[in-house]
């Protein structure tokens, strides 16, 4: 992360938005932009769609006082880790980010990355950052996708320009940044291929049933500059409040193969769903299990008010390690199988893990963590906030046999400020924690450091946060190693394990 608050020797006026500049870009920054700085002034400029050491015009979208951002516009000179991306959306769609450049170099940057951030936010001045643990796999990693339904399919400049598109209808992934429009997506690489075989049968049978697609309110047609399409006829799979498809998510199983399919619609419609399960079935055989989420509300989430299963047991299983874990359509599991083992194996080697240890696994979701570490422990109290994912963790647990695991509902913030919570527990040796992309909230810090367990390992889907939380566990812990694990190759995102001690009373 570059330092953008370096003082220029004499500062230019920033950039107007359309400005082009020739730039040279020096790193890849945060979510996969390089930065560059204006010549004159060392004014910093982020380019979205470069790599570091390359010569480019970029054009500004958007100018501040210490630092704008631009698209790339055109490559002067090429970075040698600069190839050829295989998605034909690569560069519009936000599945990846990536894809232009090679995977050795992408483990350079996200190391870095994590680098930068514990240096800037984490207050580290030399983190101790190991080389990124590389995925097995580049492509077809991921064990879930969430596929959104639209009626304002994002179109091409030039259909855009040709006003005489009618099917507006998209089934597919979002633009890199816009949530309110969605690629017609026919071909992906980030799962396997039943699920792009899924999707491709999903859309098939909703245009041909002209299904409606739920919006939570009027929606203006525009490309993808702004500019109106309200010319283009729209098309005759409608999107209003009384539309019926939300999201299309599938998971899928490394070790078993099997498939679930999750079709989250506005409102029980047993008629199409029968239907659509019996055609999916004919189309898609591997499919294992079918289920309809009823989200009756505004918000625009792939989750449920409740749930009906079509086909199967409204379940598939995984296996991490030697454990097998039951996983449901609202349950949290990782999304990159293979890598989610390599992950745990760090985490327990952090921790220092040993036979009398009272572990707590905070944000245990569905008990992957806890069960894949619960035979080097005495004991382990799996703490998530989510029901449904306890209901999981606790079957997973039944499943395979291990009896000293303990999963807990509750919220953090409440249950580490309760005594009877704490009375009706065994204090922690030794922690692993694994919380969501915002990070813990500075309650729960606060109360770790009290309990003070004698080692912490960290697990994160997001650094910049991790690195925030970790300098305020500094108060009583040292920081000793920083390993970087790639789950998702292609992407900017790295995961991270911080390995912390308890700090010695001087």
């Amino acid at each position: 992360m570059p330092d953008t608050e370096r003082p220029p020797t004499e500062r230019l006026p920033k950039p107007e938005r359309g400005a082009r500049l020739e730039l040279r870009t020096e790193s890849l920054a945060f979510e996969g932009k390089a930065v560059a700085r204006r010549a004159e002034d060392g004014y910093v400029v982020f380019v979205e769609g470069a790599l570091g050491q390359e010569r480019v015009i970029a054009e500004i979208l958007k100018a501040k006082g210490s630092f704008a951002e631009a698209k790339l516009v055109e490559i002067i000179e090429p970075s040698p880790d600069r190839h050829a991306p295989v998605c034909p959306y690569f560069g519009t769609c936000g599945g990846c980010a990536l894809q232009h450049m090679k995977y050795e170099a992408q483990l350079v940057a996200k190391r870095e990355q994590v680098r930068d951030l514990f240096r800037k936010i984490g207050k580290v001045a030399e983190p101790p950052v190991r080389e990124a643990i590389a995925a097995e796999s580049e492509f077809h990693y991921r064990n879930k996708m969430e596929f959104s339904f639209s009626d304002e399919r994002w179109l091409s400049e030039e259909e855009i320009a040709s006003g005489d598109v009618v099917d507006r209808f998209a089934l597919g992934l979002h633009v890199r940044n816009r949530f309110d429009r969605v690629i017609d997506t026919e071909v992906c690489f980030l799962p396997k291929q039943v699920a792009v075989d899924v999707m491709n049968f999903t859309r098939a049978f909703a245009v041909e049933r002209r299904l409606g697609v739920y919006s939570s309110g009027p929606t203006g047609r525009s490309g993808q500059d702004g500019r109106s399409t309200s010319s283009i006829p729209s098309t005759e799979v409608h999107s209003d409040e009384g539309g019926l498809l939300r999201f299309l998510v599938i998971k899928t199983s490394y070790a078993t193969g099997e498939v679930m399919v999750n079709l989250v619609t506005s409102r029980d419609d047993p008629s199409v769903m029968g239907a659509y399960t019996r055609e999916l079935l004919e189309a898609v055989p591997a499919v294992t299990t079918v289920i309809n989420n009823i989200n009756t509300r505004r918000a625009q989430v792939a989750v449920g008010d409740f749930e009906k299963v079509y086909h199967g047991t409204g379940s598939i299983s995984d296996r991490i390690g030697r454990a097998t874990f039951r996983i449901s359509a609202n349950s949290f599991f990782q999304a990159n199988t293979v890598q989610a083992t390599k992950l745990y194996e760090v985490a327990a080697e952090f921790a220092d893990l040993r036979p009398d240890d009272i572990l707590w696994d905070l944000y245990c979701g569905t008990g992957t963590i806890s069960l894949f570490v619960a035979d080097r422990v005495k004991s382990v109290l799996g703490i998530e906030l989510v029901e449904s994912a306890i209901a999981d963790a606790e079957a997973n647990a039944e499943a395979v046999g291990i009896s000293n695991v303990q999963f807990v509902a509750s919220d953090l913030k409440k249950a580490l400020i309760t005594p009877e919570f704490l009375s009706e527990h065994a204090r922690p040796t030794v922690m692993i924690i694994d919380p969501p992309r915002s990070g813990m909230h500075q309650d729960v810090i606060r109360e770790i450091l009290k309990l003070a367990p004698e080692r912490i390992a960290y697990i994160s889907c997001n650094p910049a946060t991790q690195a925030r939380d970790v300098e305020l566990l500094a108060e009583g812990y040292d920081l000793l190693d920083l390993q970087p694990v790639d789950m998702f190759p292609q992407t900017f995102h790295i995961e991270c394990v911080a390995k912390l001690r308890r700090k010695q009373a001087s």
